[in-house]
């Protein structure tokens, strides 16, 4: 009988056990500033039932909205990107997948290079009568002994 006082005794300190406690807590909800489980309300109002997969992150799950939206600004997306030779720029929010991502990539590569000045067809000559020709043009011209 004792002893068993002893051990109760030495175990509890009052306010210290509260501390050590885990929470009753079902349905695992995340634990709020108090150390406590957050109001189930709360829970749903902020879609923490929700999990969103980025595989681009290594198939890490954000829990919530909030948490996924913020995270394509976060590092770990950001490596990923970097990881995939790909800029983390506006053009790539919302893309999770890594296959996504590199189509993405490969059509504004695309886009950026259309746009790009083209020697070949755009560069202009001026023949010796002030006429502005292409560079094909100029080069027929100058081969024919015409310029």
């Amino acid at each position: 009988g004792n002893n068993c006082k002893a051990v109760v005794s030495t175990q509890s300190t009052g306010d210290e056990e509260d501390e050590d406690l885990v929470p009753y807590n079902p349905k695992n909800l995340p634990l709020g500033w108090d150390g406590k489980p957050i109001p189930y309300w709360l829970y749903k109002l902020h879609g923490l039932n929700l999990y969103f997969n980025c595989e681009i992150c290594g198939n890490f799950k954000y829990r919530g909205p909030k948490a996924f939206q913020r995270h394509f600004a976060e590092w770990r997306h950001a490596h990923g990107m970097r990881c995939l030779g790909i800029p983390n720029t506006a053009h790539f929010a919302n893309v999770t997948l890594i296959e996504d991502a590199r189509a993405l990539w490969e059509k504004i590569k695309e886009e950026k290079n259309k746009d790009k000045f083209q020697k070949e067809t755009e560069e202009e000559f001026e023949d010796s009568q002030g006429n502005v020709v292409s560079r094909k043009v100029y080069n027929d011209l100058k081969r024919q002994g015409l310029l």
